[in-house]
């Protein structure tokens, strides 16, 4: 079932260019898709409904059988965990942040994802700021580009200084960690 649903994501559904709004999308035309036994289904305004939960988590509870996705108010969308993880950083690296989002994941959607999370974090960000969300074109670069920067990351010197040993965590724990991390 979760190869069925990431095929009918992949080719039908759609990244809206701007909040979802149901009146808006009352008469947008169906989208045929067929099922591996043969049934086809038709997919309407849900095809942009769904994936816009990653920016309104809240949709999800418009939508039968998702129960208890969008119930806390601790649920964030996509724009806003990126703007709050920024926030928490030091304030003199902040712009470099911005205009550094890098987009990782396998999906063909990643360009769609993109062009709305730079707009919407941009509406959000200081005026001055600069926001530039990357993504590669690459599915396969995608995938791996958070392990790619990360071994990059690791090989500097200057990163290698701030590693904790395994000794030094079983010696001190967790809360000696979190001292030394601002």
């Amino acid at each position: 079932m979760r190869a069925i649903a990431s095929d009918i994501k992949e080719s039908v559904c759609r990244v809206p260019d701007t909040p979802f709004d149901e009146v808006a999308y009352a008469n947008v035309p169906t989208t045929s898709y067929e099922l591996p036994d043969g049934q086809t289904i038709e997919v309407g305004a849900d095809r942009f409904k769904i994936p816009d939960i990653l920016f309104n988590p809240y949709l999800s509870q418009t939508i039968p059988g998702i129960d208890g996705f969008g119930d806390s108010t601790s649920i964030r969308g996509l724009p806003r965990m990126v703007l709050d993880s920024v926030n928490r950083c030091d304030v003199d690296i902040r712009k470099e942040l911005l205009s550094n989002i890098l987009l990782s994941g396998g999906s063909s959607s990643i360009l769609q994802i993109k062009e709305r999370l730079e707009k919407e974090v941009l509406e959000e960000s200081p005026q001055n700021a600069r926001v530039k969300v990357l993504a590669s074109g690459s599915s396969m670069e995608r995938r791996f580009s958070v392990w790619i920067g990360g071994s990059i990351l690791a090989s500097l010197g200057s990163f290698q200084q701030m590693w904790f040993s395994k000794a030094e965590y079983e010696e001190h724990g967790v809360s000696y960690i979190q001292r030394k991390c601002p």
